[in-house]
């Protein structure tokens, strides 16, 4: 076993060879003659030093060079490899995901990652704050994996993005804001190209929300077209339904026919 003189010179030696990530219980094996507080001790003090980051409890991060002089370590230097120490599938979600497409007009303030299974508090982690969503089932066959400086993280495909930016827009600042980042993110949905097995993670109400979005809205009618041919192929029927839950459906609200949406808001979107 290589031996190090300190916890400090272990860490450089670790970076040096390309591993960022460790645990306590890895310094406990390469110095067995310390002691757990005195570890612990050795820990806050790299800590402090922006030397060293914690993002989760008992998974450590040694801060590169070039992310030092702010102490903050991007969430995808390390989400994938906190993820698999926690056994958890996962995938980055909404603004962030639409980001990593090239949709950056609306860039978001926080790092939105859904998880499956394990329920986590959400919080700032590293600098970053990160938003945890727990989903029972993820739709992790309409995922791609993104290249990162560690290995890659997995991201939500355009298709699924749009869903579920639909699903979550109280989340994510409401309709307008969807409907701009959908603006930008259109380019790169194609439908034609997706199994129907994706909308089952969906209620049919999104669905129609986010036709009438690309419709309508945003003027994208092929890419609304394949939406309604998967919905057909998908065996889906659509009811009326209002665009915005949270308001109130007046009587004389106009009525989008091909998605059953019930316009009850105006959306105009945000100047690209």
């Amino acid at each position: 076993m290589e031996e190090h003189k300190s916890i400090p010179n272990w860490i450089e030696s670790m970076a040096m060879r390309g591993h960022f990530f460790f645990n306590k219980r890895d310094l406990c094996s390469a110095f067995p003659d310390k002691s757990y507080n005195a570890i612990t001790r050795a820990i806050t003090r790299l800590i402090a030093k922006n030397s060293v980051v914690s993002p989760w409890h008992n998974f450590y991060v040694i801060v590169p060079t070039e992310y030092k002089l702010k102490g903050i370590v991007p969430p995808t230097f390390y989400l994938d490899h906190l993820m698999h120490c926690l056994g958890c599938q996962y995938y980055v979600a909404l603004l962030n995901a639409a980001e990593m497409y090239g949709a950056a007009h609306q860039r978001p303030q926080n790092f939105t990652v859904f998880t499956e299974g394990k329920a986590f508090h959400s919080g700032i982690k590293a600098g970053t704050e990160i938003l945890l969503f727990k989903r029972e089932q993820l739709p992790m066959g309409f995922t791609r994996k993104f290249q990162t400086q560690t290995g890659y993280v997995n991201v939500s495909s355009p298709e699924l993005t749009a869903l579920d930016l639909v699903d979550a827009e109280q989340a994510v600042g409401g309709f307008t804001r969807v409907a701009t980042v959908l603006a930008e993110l259109a380019e790169e949905i194609h439908f034609a190209t997706v199994s129907p097995k994706l909308l089952d993670y969906f209620n049919v109400p999104v669905i129609q929300r986010l036709g009438y979005l690309l419709d309508t809205v945003l003027n994208e009618q092929e890419k609304s077209g394949e939406l309604f041919v998967l919905a057909q192929a998908a065996n889906l029927h659509f009811r009326k339904v209002a665009l915005k839950t949270t308001k109130e459906v007046p009587d004389d609200c106009e009525l989008n026919k091909r998605w059953k949406i019930i316009v009850n808001q105006e959306i105009e979107i945000d100047e690209l």
